[in-house]
């Protein structure tokens, strides 16, 4: 793990952090309600990304799934607050790898790794457990907040276990810059991108969907063993991780087939879980762009 001790959180988190598990979630979950059937935030989002992805379901299966969202977001928020100051041999317990040591061959060779993850399951845990089951440095790519004190307030519970958070369009410098050391890169993949120059389409759930570009670039830049950390639930408060190959080391695909590999993996775990995916987030909300019409050949004379 990495030696720099980052800096505690707040106050008031550590004190809500020290509240028993039970009481979180309750909280949580009333808030989660109050989300759900008061403010209705994010909702009508949900709805019609569940209902995209899966139209063959019924509209009272629809509503169970995000029943089901909902009451798994409330779950999170609390197993989040309790990041800053859950012990790690607690959080191990919490996290059990069914096959580390495909990890632990790469960085004992020598060799660095590529780490994608998802918004599925607990992906604020699953950076915890990543970095509590290497011994080396973990670079971990985060988009920072707009508000800069909920920013400082979340970088410093991600970092509590020793990752080091770098704003993802710092990360190709930081790979460089690191590229003699041995260290994981670890970075979400999942989600919608900002701009939209080299985005790539692949069919996803069924829909046209866009994808980043940069890992696909970074695993045929750095030829790193990269891996898709696929997240399952146990129970509430427990996970199971297991990693996923998608690139061996030295295997430098293609950027398009990387990612593509990334999303096949990815649509296995959602179809699987359906109700422990990010719903909530605008994953569609761009249209995939016209294919260019072929020039028209000259008619034979």
């Amino acid at each position: 793990m990495n030696a720099a001790a980052p800096p505690p959180p707040a106050l008031w988190i550590r004190a809500l952090s020290r509240l028993p598990f039970a009481l979180l979630y309750a909280l949580t979950a009333s808030i989660s309600l109050l989300l759900r059937y008061v403010m209705r935030q994010r909702v009508g989002i949900a709805r019609t990304n569940l209902r995209r992805c899966f139209p063959s379901k019924s509209a009272a299966e629809i509503e169970s799934l995000i029943r089901a969202y909902y009451r798994h977001l409330g779950q999170v928020a609390a197993e989040c607050l309790k990041m800053a100051t859950l012990p790690a041999h607690e959080m191990r317990l919490r996290l059990r790898f069914t096959n580390s040591e495909l990890l632990s061959a790469e960085t004992d060779a020598g060799r660095s790794v590529l780490l994608l993850g998802s918004h599925l399951a607990n992906w604020e845990w699953a950076l915890q457990a990543v970095t509590l089951a290497l011994s080396v440095p973990v670079d971990a790519a985060y988009k920072p907040l707009h508000a800069a004190g909920a920013d400082r307030e979340l970088v410093k519970l991600r970092a509590r276990f020793g990752a080091r958070m770098v704003a993802a369009k710092k990360l190709l410098r930081v790979v460089a810059r690191q590229r003699q050391a041995v260290h994981a890169i670890a970075l979400m993949a999942d989600q919608m991108p900002a701009s939209s120059g080299g985005r790539q389409w692949l069919t996803f759930l069924g829909c046209d969907t866009a994808f980043y570009p940069g890992p696909g670039e970074i695993g045929h830049m750095t030829g790193y063993a990269a891996f898709f950390v696929a997240m399952r639930r146990l129970a509430r408060g427990y996970y199971e991780l297991t990693l996923q190959p998608i690139a061996a080391a030295g295997e430098r695909l293609a950027p398009e087939i990387f990612t593509a590999r990334y999303a096949q993996l990815l649509e296995a775990q959602i179809r699987a879980q359906p109700a422990f995916w990010l719903w909530s987030h605008r994953r569609w909300k761009s249209a995939r762009p016209a294919e260019p019409l072929a020039p028209a050949r000259p008619a034979p004379h």
